[in-house]
């Protein structure tokens, strides 16, 4: 058996992968060999194609650095360990080859990430993840003093990040230095609002500082945060591994980046994307929901109704597929369609918050308060902090001229708002339905206090309603 023979046997997840370092016309490594069988067709053309780009120029840097990036992407680390190590070798200069490939070594051999972490820092000493990959292996390695010098100069080199102070709160909050400690976990929360981890530790603090309304806002926050979709990743953004993430060419892969585009209001690419996919996997209810969803933020309200539909076929008793289907027509003045697609859903799910919402809004845009009231109240039993739903109750008592009951909730509402970390949007209009509830009490002071804080948070008041509250009025 050949060297390089032996050297291909027995890769990660039956995949061949070696680097046999031979004397050629050219020097250097051979390109690994990977074997791709039994991985989708988009997988096996990305990789051949990175392949081939690299074998037309096997001295460019920046070729073995793609190609370790696409064999990463898709989870064969050996065969793209080799090829960083080789970009790496050929670019002395580049810090991207050393610091991906120590992302790819960080938990398996923690030792070389931080060898390859400091490699990476001597190429860019303020390249941001590089501090914090080290500083995470430090503290890996059980070096404390090592790894408190690393989150610091992590801090100084990225006031932005999040990891930094949230890993020196720690270490003040094991020392007993609580004040300390809380500065710290303010700053994860200033920084990261929907923290559910800053906020828990921030409750800590408060609660041994002897601060009691602090921790029971600080808790607060943190149930909002655990209840949202995303609970506020404490590690700070690596762009490098943000870009090998992108170059994922399987299903998944391509799936988890529609969800990106989708999340960063790019719903042309997230719409491209779950078009692709459904036309791979058109049995998926949830690629058929999501398509959907683009479509509908899209404007393309009649493919969005076909893929709703599509998906329905697929899983009848989805409630989030029902919901947006029925909130669809009823923006299309199709309310009875609508209505019996509500119903459906809450008798699929009598707690699904979309569907209580949405069903309440058009009873209430039908006049029907007392329908829509009763879902408001069904949606706060099973949530009796949703901001939503406290605004839209405070706003049908107000419509109904329950003045009084409609202060409460709405203020109640603005206290769950900013508990969950709201939009400025969502409090200012909160603000003018308080603003317009107590110019109906005659409490036009009150009223004048929440429509500055509403202008304050970037709503433009109409000039009729302001002059409303002008003396004499």
């Amino acid at each position: 058996m050949t060297e390089a023979a032996a050297l291909r046997a027995g890769g990660a997840r039956g995949v061949l992968a070696a680097l046999a370092v031979l004397a050629g016309a050219c020097g250097g490594p051979e390109i690994p060999d990977v074997g791709s069988g039994g991985m989708e067709p988009a997988v096996q053309e990305a990789i051949r194609a990175a392949r081939d780009a690299l074998a037309a120029d096997r001295g460019n840097a920046a070729a073995w650095g793609r190609f370790g990036m696409v064999l990463h992407a898709h989870r064969l680390g050996a065969p793209a360990g080799l090829a960083y190590a080789e970009a790496g070798r050929l670019d002395g200069e580049d810090h991207r080859w050393p610091h991906l490939h120590a992302r790819l070594l960080e938990t398996a051999e923690p030792a070389r990430a931080l060898g390859l972490a400091d490699e990476a820092l001597r190429r860019n000493p303020r390249f941001s993840p590089a501090l914090a990959l080290r500083a995470r292996v430090l503290d890996a390695m059980g070096d404390d003093g090592a790894a408190e010098a690393a989150w610091e100069a992590l801090q100084e080199a990225a006031p932005g990040s999040v990891e930094a102070p949230l890993a020196l709160g720690r270490r003040q909050l094991l020392r007993g230095k609580l004040a300390a400690a809380r500065t710290a976990f303010e700053r994860v929360v200033e920084r990261l609002p929907s923290s559910a981890a800053g906020w828990s530790f921030l409750a800590q603090v408060s609660r041994r500082l002897g601060d009691p309304e602090g921790a029971a806002e600080a808790t607060a926050r943190a149930r909002a945060a655990a209840r949202s979709a995303s609970l506020g990743a404490t590690a700070d953004p690596d762009p490098l591994l943000i870009a090998v993430e992108d170059l994922r060419a399987d299903s998944r892969g391509r799936e988890a980046r529609a969800r990106r585009a989708a999340a960063s209001g790019d719903h042309d690419s997230a719409e491209a994307i779950y078009r692709r996919l459904v036309d791979e996997r058109p049995g998926s209810a949830d690629l058929h929901y999501n398509h959907a969803n683009a479509l509908a933020r899209l404007g393309r309200t009649e493919e969005a109704e076909t893929a709703y539909r599509t998906a329905l076929s697929r899983d009848p008793d989805s409630s989030a597929a029902m919901a947006n289907l029925a909130n669809l027509l009823a923006r299309r003045g199709r309310d009875r369609e609508a209505d019996d697609l509500y119903r459906r859903s809450i008798a699929a799910d009598p707690n699904h918050l979309p569907t209580l919402l949405g069903a309440s809004s058009l009873h209430f845009q039908r006049g029907n308060f007392r329908q829509a009231e009763r879902y408001l109240r069904d949606a706060l039993e099973h949530d009796p902090g949703h901001p939503g739903a406290l605004q839209g109750l405070g706003q049908l008592l107000a419509t109904a001229g329950r003045l009084g009951e409609a202060a409460e909730t709405l203020s109640r509402a603005l206290a769950a708002a900013r508990e969950a970390g709201a939009a400025a949007g969502q409090l200012a209009g909160i603000h003018f339905l308080l603003a317009d509830v107590e110019r109906q009490r005659g409490r036009t002071a009150q009223a004048r206090i929440h429509l500055t804080e509403a202008e304050a948070l970037g709503m433009s008041v109409p000039p009729a309603f302001r002059a409303l509250l002008e003396p004499g009025r």
